[in-house]
């Protein structure tokens, strides 16, 4: 017995593992290795997409344009405030009764808080008018040393004779430019 090779038979499927596969018919259905791909780089473009986006939005926030970021009023007629009545007032549980006292009338005000920023403002001007004194215009300001926030009062003589605030203005200087104003609506 002798064996004897036949290398045509081993080389030939040796010679058709080293050609490139062909493609086959085509079905419509794209090859596995382009549908693998596609979730990648569909993934990288919302991936970036999302990115740029947040980068955007997080520059659009941290601007340092001037600008009055909030004024809220009070009325402070009373020695406890209207929210606390609640607490003081009203409270069956507690034994302690408190009858609320007005305030005299040099302490009888109407308070404005004011937040801006930045910093750097040279001067916070608030201007106002009163109910009873519709055609006046008054006004109060304040140099801030670094600070972002103040309450600009309206109390004693100013608030008795012309009543509670019916429009403001607030508006921050640097000299004189006028970097930013907010003010409500019936100014």
């Amino acid at each position: 017995m002798s064996m004897v090779f036949n290398l045509s038979r081993i080389a030939g499927p040796l010679r058709k593992l080293s050609e490139p596969p062909s493609l086959g018919r085509r079905t419509g259905v794209p090859p596995v290795s382009a549908v693998v791909g596609r979730p990648l780089r569909a993934r990288r473009s919302v991936v970036a997409w999302l990115a740029t986006t947040l980068t955007l939005f997080t520059l659009a926030c941290s601007t340092t344009v001037p600008r009055v970021l909030e004024v809220t009023s009070r009325t402070r007629l009373h020695d406890v405030d209207l929210a606390d009545e609640n607490l003081f007032i009203y409270d069956r549980a507690s034994r302690i009764q408190y009858e609320p006292q007005d305030l005299s009338f040099d302490a009888q005000r109407e308070e404005f808080y004011v937040h801006w920023t930045p910093a750097s403002v040279g001067l916070v001007k608030f201007e106002y008018r009163q109910v009873a004194k519709p055609d006046s215009v008054f006004e109060k300001t304040y140099e801030p040393h670094g600070d972002v926030s103040y309450v600009f009062q309206v109390r004693g003589e100013d608030f008795r004779a012309g009543g509670t605030v019916s429009a403001w203005r607030v508006s921050l200087w640097n000299g004189d430019q006028l970097l930013a104003e907010k003010k409500s609506f019936l100014w």
